[in-house]
């Protein structure tokens, strides 16, 4: 625990915020790759998100802080995580991801090197039980992860989490960090805001963003935490709420801030990446065949792609803007002759 004595040698102090809702056997790892810590944070603190959540039994007795909170989704859970934590720089861990023990050690040594620095983040493995195509690596367990690691090869491309120097312009126009590895300075997170109580999705993208407005995002890159794929995930949900979220939280960048408002490129520039996430929206609003959502989802997008070209476009399903450019290469080919 940090107490006096480490403020006297000027030690930054490292907690931990695992939210947790109804994954007693996932927690229970992600607890365990933080325990496993070459560097030990000085706190770890679960918080399962309702009061009878399976986590709390389950963990009983392991060492960590329990901080129960009535049922109110992740990003209340990691707020209460981050109103317990009383230590410099606050890190994140999703229920169902893992850290490498690497992970603090390398976190602070970024600091130490740089320590105007207040907000990290780094690259990441993905892994399944069952590799599937966007799977770097077969595991179930830290262990499993570790050792295949030593040998796999990465076939993700990280580099576009490298966005220091461009924080705020580049996180506008999509997410480009990992939660799950994740570390802010506790007093510019607050300052910050936190996250958005009550968000399904998109509540770290906001974090960022809102983070970005304060200080510069520095990425490690070094794959030190693995990241799970799994059935559970919330974006394999395909909830059209999830795409409502997400399009306000687009449309909530582009208000009024009592936050600084660093330079970025103008709204049209940002427009290709809209245009995919409305079109996700719509897809999910058509698949559950809610009409209300889908109507609410093109209204909302009007704030972020003002040219209706661009919503009609989002509009079309996917498999037939796919027959449309197969179409389009045919005749290219065919005049090339």
């Amino acid at each position: 625990m940090f107490d006096d004595a480490d403020r006297a040698t000027g030690r930054r102090s490292f907690g931990l915020v695992i939210p947790t809702h109804r994954r007693p056997e996932l927690v229970l790892q992600a607890v365990d790759s933080a325990l496993r810590q070459i560097r030990p944070f000085d706190r770890v603190i679960v918080v399962p998100d309702g009061l009878d959540d399976p986590a709390i039994e389950a963990l009983a007795g392991v060492p960590v802080e329990l901080v129960p909170i009535v049922h109110a989704g992740v990003a209340a859970a990691r707020n209460a995580g981050l109103a317990r934590a009383t230590t410099d720089w606050v890190c994140f861990l999703d229920d169902d991801d893992l850290l490498h023990p690497d992970y603090l050690a390398r976190v602070e040594q970024a600091v130490e090197v740089v320590p105007e620095r207040a907000a990290l983040s780094t690259w990441y493995w993905s892994f399944a039980e069952t590799s599937g195509p966007d799977d770097e690596i077969t595991g179930r367990t830290l262990d499993d992860c570790l050792a295949a690691a030593a040998d796999a090869v990465p076939r993700r491309d990280m580099s576009y989490l490298d966005i220091e120097g461009r924080s705020f312009d580049l996180l506008l126009e999509r997410l480009r960090g990992s939660m799950s590895t994740a570390a802010v300075r506790r007093d510019v997170l607050v300052l910050a805001g936190g996250f958005p109580n009550g968000m399904t999705t998109a509540e770290d993208w906001v974090m960022y963003v809102n983070v970005a407005r304060l200080t510069e995002w520095h990425t490690i890159a070094e794959r030190l935490a693995f990241f799970r794929d799994h059935a559970g995930t919330n974006t394999r949900t395909g909830s059209p709420a999830n795409g409502l979220t997400t399009l306000r939280a687009i449309r909530s960048f582009w208000e009024p801030s009592e936050l600084p408002t660093p330079p970025h490129r103008p709204l049209d520039a940002y427009r290709t990446e809209y245009r995919h996430v409305l079109g996700w929206a719509l897809a999910a609003a058509a698949a559950h065949r809610d009409a209300a959502s889908y109507r609410e989802a093109l209204e909302l997008a009007r704030a972020v792609l003002p040219r209706r070209s661009d919503r009609l476009r989002a509009s079309v399903p996917g498999s037939v803007r796919d027959r449309l450019r197969r179409a389009r290469r045919l005749t290219s080919k065919r005049g090339d002759r």
